[in-house]
């Protein structure tokens, strides 16, 4: 007696090759996003470029040689609209309740320095949401002034690690939102966000 072959559920074989699509769709978006962030890095405009508003110059200040400069050159209705005035600490204007928000534990040292971070990307948000759109150097500028300053704050080889992955997860993160200030997103946003710079990636690759 022949016995009839087993036939394989169509539903096990459609899960299969869904599961296969998604590993490898994954795959690809690694390695393109890793293409695309080494080219943002490498195009990225000069620290401080042209100053055109007065958030601009907040900014500028902030980033430059006396950031404690960005308090007087404060946009007027900031502290209205994000509903805090920026203190100083350590000769740096903050967000007094920031901190660093990183899916692993950073050195106690960088906690005051993510702060005066958390107030320049506050700065974006605010020229952002008042019509004073900030120039495309300023998120870049602020997220080089964090890293390099959690640089300068190490002493040992792990803190410099853990200085290195925060540069990592920071220009991803901005490289993702093209720049601009930051805003909040649902896990369908970010994805959403990633799929489409990485279909930018590849259209310019073509």
């Amino acid at each position: 007696m022949t016995e009839t072959p087993t036939r394989r559920s169509p539903v096990r074989r459609i899960v299969r090759r869904l599961w296969l699509g998604f590993a490898i769709s994954v795959f690809a978006l690694l390695s393109l996003c890793t293409a695309g962030v080494t080219s943002a890095v490498t195009s990225s405009p000069a620290p401080v470029g042209d100053v055109r508003t007065d958030v601009d110059r907040a900014i500028a200040d902030l980033v430059g040689d006396d950031p404690a400069r960005a308090l007087a050159d404060l946009p007027e209705g900031f502290a209205a609209t994000m509903g805090y005035r920026p203190v100083v600490e350590d000769g740096r204007p903050v967000n007094p309740d920031g901190s660093c928000s990183s899916p692993i534990r950073l050195p106690a040292r960088f906690e005051g320095l993510c702060r005066a971070h958390d107030f320049g990307y506050d700065l974006l948000r605010f020229g952002a949401r008042t019509g004073r759109e900030p120039a495309p150097w300023a998120r870049r500028a602020l997220d080089d002034m964090l890293v390099d300053a959690m640089h300068r704050a190490c002493t040992n080889p792990l803190c410099d690690v853990a200085a290195t992955v925060s540069d990592g997860g920071l220009t991803l993160n901005s490289w993702r939102q093209e720049w601009r200030a930051p805003t909040r997103e649902s896990t369908s946003d970010l994805a959403s966000s990633t799929l489409h710079r990485v279909v930018d990636v590849i259209g310019r690759r073509s």
